[in-house]
């Protein structure tokens, strides 16, 4: 009798493993294969809910009506250090070619856009900063184009010539260097003592130029983060001459050096002969 028990269990048993093996073999018969494709779509759309936090987030969209994508290069500015002039090979070749096509070398340690900025010592400041101080100092407004994207760039992009005044200097001596490099790089040899007053006492030509250069010029102290207008209180790396070479060029073009001692020069406004046509 208990041997018939055990058989009758065994039976019960099989017929039950038989039934599953039915049933599973129906479902993958039935089952839709599904692509490498199809999966590929499943698992984005899973990384998609997951990043928005959960299966209700919206789906990203690959077009947003009235959205407009915007590309653009994003442009890497040097890095203009002056301690750096000697050692570093490829920002003292950019300032020889800018200051090459200037027309200068030596009269100037660096020239610097309007939209750069550049580092003296410790100290890095922007010319945007320096000429905003320097149009406030003379009641002026500086002015700046704002784009549609709300991004504030200035106007024009001018060059501005940089000189770190040392121990020793005087705003005269730095006018005159240049005035003889940009002569000189045009084939005039201008005298060492061309700036030395003539006959009675008469300043010549081209100190008269010195003279009016010193309204055109911004000395800026680095310490104190303002214009300054006296440059003989320095300590090393405390004060740089600034000039807007368009405006420095501008006067000298316009200046014919055989007639250059009949400027004349009131303390304010500058009169030169007219150039023959």
């Amino acid at each position: 009798m208990l041997l018939k028990k055990n058989e009758n269990k065994k039976i019960l048993a099989g017929l039950v493993v038989l039934g599953v093996i039915i049933l599973a073999s129906g479902y993958y018969l039935t089952r839709k294969p599904v692509s490498h494709n199809a999966m590929t779509q499943e698992s984005d759309n899973q990384g998609s809910l997951t990043a928005h936090g959960g299966t209700d987030a919206p789906q990203p969209s690959s077009k947003i009506e009235g959205t407009q994508v915007v590309r653009g290069n994003i442009v890497v500015k040097p890095d203009i250090d002056y301690k750096k002039l000697k050692t570093d090979k490829s920002l003292n070749q950019l300032m020889k070619e800018r200051k090459k096509k200037l027309g200068l070398k030596n009269s100037l340690d660096l020239v610097v856009r309007s939209d750069e900025s550049f580092k003296i010592g410790r100290v890095k400041v922007s010319m945007r900063d320096i000429l905003e101080k320097a149009f406030i100092k003379k009641g002026r407004v500086f002015q700046e184009q704002i784009e549609e994207s709300g991004v504030v760039k200035p106007g024009k992009i001018r060059s501005y010539g940089i000189y770190v005044v040392r121990p020793g200097d005087n705003i005269w001596n730095i006018h005159f260097n240049i005035l003889k490099e940009y002569y000189e790089s045009r084939g005039i040899n201008v005298s060492p003592k061309a700036d030395e007053p003539i006959g009675r006492g008469m300043s010549s030509g081209v100190g008269k130029i010195l003279k009016f250069s010193e309204t055109m010029v911004i000395i800026y102290n680095l310490k104190e983060k303002k214009v300054d207008t006296d440059i003989n209180l320095i300590e090393p790396l405390s004060k740089i001459v600034v000039y807007n070479m368009e405006e420095v060029f501008s006067l000298l073009r316009e200046i014919n050096y055989d007639n250059i001692n009949r400027i004349q020069f009131d303390g304010k406004t500058i009169w030169f002969p007219a150039k023959k046509s």
